[in-house]
């Protein structure tokens, strides 16, 4: 005789002693679902009898679960996704961030054994010649980029390693457009002449974005003019004359990127009047307090909490983008005893020492969030000392590529992180003249004329009663960055 089914009641309090170790209010709730449903996907009992078992016999609580106690839970991948699955259902106040590392180890596993494909050989688009191709006299000069040398009374310091890679990039072009001239039946020489100079402009005006698909700026060509006349000015490679020339193109194309309509400038005013610097930080925020629903492993929730870190800290410090994406926990950056967080490096473009003193509060608790990756408040210390020396979007030893947190923004906003870096200082220029030294010391310059060219043109920003007010009302909040701050409204 068939035995009888027994009921959904039966079954569901069946679990409950199937499940010895599981803390007896995340019992109830997996008790409670089962007798709604068939409980989906099937295994989560017994997923959590093991985590719960494991932390028992390690004397672990659930809040200091360590990612062994993960590993150890689930012996396959699809175990370990029912473990996160049922926690994050049934007990979501167990912090699950310390799964990261076995959810990635899975997800390798799973993109080896199924997405292994052989990679398709790389075209290289790159078209300007290496030193190694260069005439002889042009190579045997490199190393005065990076010492210092004088030459007709002027001392030429070292390039930091940046704009060196930028000049060598650009007298690549130059020699490539030399080897277009020889092919075409003339001998310039190797030394920069007038017909060089020209040659070299026929060459940049008649090229293409790839990206836009749209002619070169002409205040591009007059940035590799710059850059070909430092190592022509350091290496004495002139010929008679091919100064003046090269002189007198820079300046044509500098007086014609003038008449050019600016992009930049463009964007800058299309971003004021849609959002200003104060929707950025209200766009942190809330991508910290979306964050906090999400299950503290979850790819997503670590995405937006890097997002609120990083368009904080480009509002905040006015940093570069690269510099930004390089800041190491204790390092570059750092968590003083009182909560605050200063950041304090070398820039890689100037290789100048940055030091502007602590962030804002509302920056901190950003930072502070995203290093918690959804752990109770009490353990930013011992997160503090296990991510020493780690980088600080990534949380990892090694971090994003230079661009990354340019990326962020762009998907928000549409511009780049140089252009909140513009918004700035133009904020405070044009609102305290008083201050310049103030600017020059945000930006990490040191020079006038570098300011100079930050100023942008439109005749209006947000005022800066507008700008403080904004982060007043995010600041003063006595909650965390993922509680729901009171919106503005922005008629």
């Amino acid at each position: 005789m068939p035995r009888k089914p027994k009921s959904r009641a039966a079954r569901a309090d069946a679990l409950l002693v199937a499940m010895p170790s599981v803390p007896r209010d995340v019992a109830e709730r997996l008790r409670q679902a089962a007798l709604v449903k068939d409980l989906a996907p099937r295994g989560m009992p017994a997923a959590l009898e093991r985590f719960f078992s494991r932390l028992a016999t390690e004397g672990r609580a659930p809040e200091f679960a360590q990612a062994e106690d993960f590993a150890a839970s689930a012996q396959s991948r699809t175990v370990f996704r029912t473990l996160l699955t049922a926690l994050s259902r049934f007990a979501p106040e167990v912090p699950t961030a310390a799964a990261v590392p076995v959810k990635r180890d899975w997800d390798a596993w799973l993109n080896g054994r199924y997405n292994a494909r052989t990679p398709r050989p790389r075209r290289s688009r790159r078209e300007a010649l290496r030193p190694e191709d260069w005439p002889e006299p042009w190579r045997d000069t490199l190393a005065c980029l990076e010492k210092r040398v004088r030459r007709d009374g002027r001392r030429y310091r070292p390039l930091a390693p940046k704009t060196r890679d930028a000049v060598v990039q650009a007298v690549g072009l130059l020699a490539l457009a030399r080897e277009n001239v020889i092919a075409e039946g003339c001998e310039p020489g190797n030394g920069f002449t007038p017909e060089l100079a020209e040659a070299f402009l026929g060459f940049l005006v008649d090229r293409v974005n790839p990206a836009s698909g749209e002619f070169i700026r002409f205040g591009t060509i007059a940035d590799y003019f710059e850059r070909v006349m430092r190592l022509a000015a350091r290496a004495e490679l002139y010929e008679p004359d091919g100064e003046a020339s090269f002189g007198e193109i820079l300046a044509a194309c500098r007086a014609e990127e003038a008449e050019e309509t600016p992009a930049k400038r463009a964007a800058m005013r299309a971003f004021r009047e849609t959002h200003g610097l104060e929707g950025v930080l209200e766009a942190a925020v809330a991508a910290s307090e979306e964050a906090r629903d999400l299950p503290g492993h979850s790819d997503k929730a670590a995405r937006l909490r890097r997002k609120a870190v990083v368009f904080a800290l480009l509002v905040n410090g006015a940093d570069r983008q690269g510099d930004l994406s390089e800041f190491r926990i204790g390092r570059e950056i750092v968590r003083r005893a009182d909560g605050s967080w200063e950041p304090a490096f070398r820039q890689s473009k100037t290789a100048r020492w940055k030091e502007n003193g602590p962030l804002w509060g509302l920056t901190g608790l950003l930072i502070d969030a995203h290093v918690l990756e959804g752990r109770p408040a009490w353990c930013i210390e011992t997160r503090i000392a296990e991510l020493d020396g780690c980088n600080l979007l990534s949380l990892r030893p090694e971090g994003f590529d230079t661009y990354h947190a340019s990326k962020l923004l762009r998907e928000a906003f549409e511009i780049s992180g140089h252009l909140i870096r513009t918004a700035v200082t133009d904020l405070l220029r044009r609102h305290r003249p008083d201050a310049a030294w103030a600017v020059q010391r945000l930006l990490g310059h040191s020079v006038e004329w570098m300011q100079e060219s930050y100023r942008s043109e439109f005749a209006e920003v947000a005022s800066v009663e507008k700008y403080h007010a904004a982060l007043e009302m995010l600041v003063r909040k006595e909650t965390s960055p993922a509680s729901s701050p009171r919106r503005r409204n922005r008629g």
